[in-house]
């Protein structure tokens, strides 16, 4: 049995109420009072409840790419508060609110909290005459929740729809063991939290969402699924962490450096007190002489509690309730014999610090932290920790490459101590960097080792393609005259090429080649093109002739032979060579529309327009809907045909605020409007 969050989305239908406390025992009466009370009940807080969708960035081969999540919540304050899970915030950006009378507000991040997966955010209403009274749902007292007790569990399962289940709490205070450890950021939530158990179905998309006991009121946050039971966060603890981030935006708890786990089977596992395994160097705890094999019995006067289950938890509650700076009373069993000790908590820090792309080196860098030093075994906190590398980027082609788990430690001589320093170092090398491009040295810590790369940091991908030279051209595409087709045709031929198509305003088309002709010759030099990979025999024919200059053509047409003079055009400027543009920040590139483009696309030799010819996959303009080959006429209401408009629109849309930049595209022959959120840009 294995537990999971229920954040992730799956294709599952909304789901009426579930379970029933009838029995053939109870009469007509009975089962109509219950129903009046999920009634009242429900009725109550359903109106508080949102759907969350939001776009979650995380770390992928050196870059962050974007996802749409979704997730439940409940607005809990009239200033617009809403509560949900950490593991639905984390890592997200354009948070959007779907309330159950269909109005759709933006929110923003007001603070989460790993160790107890709980974050809050805070609706963006409408100002002015345009904002309307939000529904607000209230806390109820978990403590006094029951095995037995009927509860609700009320969300969006899949993202679809709000939902309600009904069901019993089978356990109110479940502590996991250590083999169903429940991970988020390097942070076990187990440590803090004892989840009510119970049976109301929740599914992927509900996390997030209430659990409401008979009155409607929040007694949880459901929070995972475990085999057929679902697990939520106690309200209590909740509203203690959602309090604390409204009024700081994080959460402050003491650390004291120890590590600790249950008694051995030994030493009595069912005894109370926890084993100190582990003391962090110039800890608290080592400051105190505290030692591992150190049994603690108690802290600040609390006693940790009895059983190998309920002990780890027991004692990291009394640790991280208390503030740092905060001095502690620790009593402890030595060899047998007890002792006392104080220690002075310092600040906790997070076990895992944020994921950030830095584009200059191709790579997503975090800062360093107590735990991961710790972990890795690292000489000191100084330095950047590599998470991953773009293949082909700068730190991917250094020489050594770079690579995951990689920490900077200096960049030209430049010690970097934190990704601040790395910013500030590797702006200042760039600022006068010629063509974009800084050739550095770059020094990194790697299993023990100091190496140091040589590699080449990047501001852009200006792509750098110098002009072919352009030779004479005919403006048909053709098909090879293999022997079975020349026998089909009846023509006595060792090869040639079957015009297919004739391009509309070429030379070709005023001489009046025709589909279906069969070029046998040019100056009675024969087309060898006689197997299927030899489509481009013709045109490597035409372009021997200067441009400008004119051939005879002997063809094949309905039958009969005949001669055609034909003149030999230049050939047109190809895609590569189109004016071009990357939008860097929005994820996509565009090239002015080439005649390569409008033959391929079927599009008039007049139209106008850029072609997409890339979007980054899982980046901002993919997630809007914008794909490659997409033409884009229109850019916030006005004609684009040079990719000049189109960055002119951006930028207007840009200094004009805009929420969103909308493009008008056209795509296999129809035409659409695509809307691209211009956050990104702005942060």
């Amino acid at each position: 049995m294995r537990s999971q969050f229920c954040g992730a989305l799956a294709l599952l239908l909304p789901l009426a109420f579930t379970g029933c406390d009838c029995n053939p025992g109870k009469g007509a009466s009975h089962a109509a009072q219950v129903s009046d009370t999920a009634t009242d009940a429900v009725s109550r807080m359903l109106p508080s409840v949102v759907r969350i969708e939001a776009i979650r960035l995380r770390p992928d081969q050196g870059r962050m790419v974007k996802t749409k999540i979704g997730g439940s919540g409940a607005i809990i304050s009239k200033e617009g508060h809403v509560v949900t899970n950490y593991h639905v915030a984390r890592d997200a950006d354009l948070y959007t609110c779907h309330l159950v009378d269909g109005r759709e507000l933006e929110a923003e991040l007001v603070g989460l909290d790993a160790l107890s997966d709980i974050a809050v955010l805070r609706l963006r209403q409408p100002a002015g005459a345009e904002a309307r009274p939000l529904p607000v749902a209230g806390f109820g007292d978990s403590e006094t929740v029951k095995s037995g007790h009927t509860v609700f569990a009320l969300g969006s399962p899949a993202s679809l729809s709000m939902a309600v289940t009904r069901g019993i709490v089978s356990n109110p205070t479940l502590s996991m063991p250590e083999s169903y450890n429940m991970v988020l950021d390097g942070e076990n939530v187990g440590t803090v939290v004892r989840w009510i158990l119970h049976d109301a179905s929740i599914f992927p998309g509900n996390s997030g969402g209430p659990l409401v006991n008979s009155k409607g009121e929040i007694v949880g946050i459901n929070e995972m699924g475990v085999a057929n039971l679902g697990g939520a966060i106690p309200g209590n603890l909740a509203k203690r962490i959602v309090d604390e981030l409204i009024a700081k935006g994080h959460i402050t708890r003491g650390w004291s450096g120890l590590g600790v786990q249950p008694r051995l089977e030994t030493d009595g596992r069912e005894a109370p007190g926890v084993l100190v395994s582990n003391i962090e160097p110039n800890s608290p705890a080592g400051k105190a002489g505290l030692q591992t094999g150190d049994v603690l019995l108690s802290l600040g006067g609390k006693a940790i509690e009895t059983g190998a289950e309920k002990s780890v938890s027991s004692f990291s509650r009394i640790e991280m309730a208390a503030m740092p700076g905060e001095t502690l009373r620790i009593e402890y069993l030595r060899s047998g014999t007890k002792a006392t000790t104080e220690l002075t908590l310092v600040s906790r820090q997070a076990a895992q610090a944020d994921d950030s792309e830095v584009r200059a080196w191709g790579a997503i860098l975090r800062d360093l932290t107590r735990a991961l030093v710790a972990e890795e075994q690292l000489p000191d906190d100084k330095g950047v920790w590599i998470e991953n590398v773009r293949p082909g980027g700068p730190a991917g082609q250094g020489e050594p490459e770079l690579r995951r788990s990689d920490v900077l430690i200096a960049v030209d001589g430049t010690p970097v101590a934190n990704l601040a320093e790395l910013r500030k170092v590797t702006g200042k090398l760039m600022t006068d960097a010629p063509g974009g491009v800084r050739t550095v040295v770059a020094e990194f810590r790697r299993e023990g080792a100091v190496f140091a790369s040589v590699l080449d940091l990047r501001t852009s991908n200006e792509r750098r393609i110098p002009p072919s030279a352009r030779k004479a051209w005919l403006g048909v595409s053709n098909q090879p005259l293999t022997p079975k087709l020349a026998k089909s045709l009846g023509i006595k031929a060792d090869g040639g090429a079957r015009l297919t198509r004739i391009f509309a305003g070429t030379q070709a088309e005023a001489s009046g080649l025709k589909v279906g002709d069969v070029v046998l010759s040019i100056d009675k030099i024969p087309v060898n093109a006689r197997r299927s990979e030899d489509t481009d025999a013709l045109a490597r024919q035409v372009r021997q002739y200067r441009t400008g200059s004119e051939a005879v053509f002997q063809l094949w047409r309905a039958g009969k032979l005949m001669e055609l003079p034909v003149k030999l055009e230049i050939q047109p400027v190809p895609p590569s060579e189109m004016g071009w543009w990357e939008d860097e920040g929005l994820e996509f590139a565009v090239h002015e529309l080439s005649f390569d483009d409008r033959t391929r696309l079927l599009l008039p030799q007049d139209a106008t327009g850029v072609f997409v010819e890339a979007v980054m996959p899982a980046g901002w303009a993919s997630l809007a809907g914008l794909r490659v080959e997409d033409l884009i006429t229109e850019a916030g209401g006005s004609p684009v045909r040079s990719v000049a408009d189109l960055r002119q629109s951006r930028d207007k849309a840009l200094a004009s605020k805009s929420a969103h930049w909308t493009l008008r595209v056209i795509r296999h022959g129809r035409s659409l409007f695509i809307e691209i959120n211009l956050k990104p840009l702005k942060t």
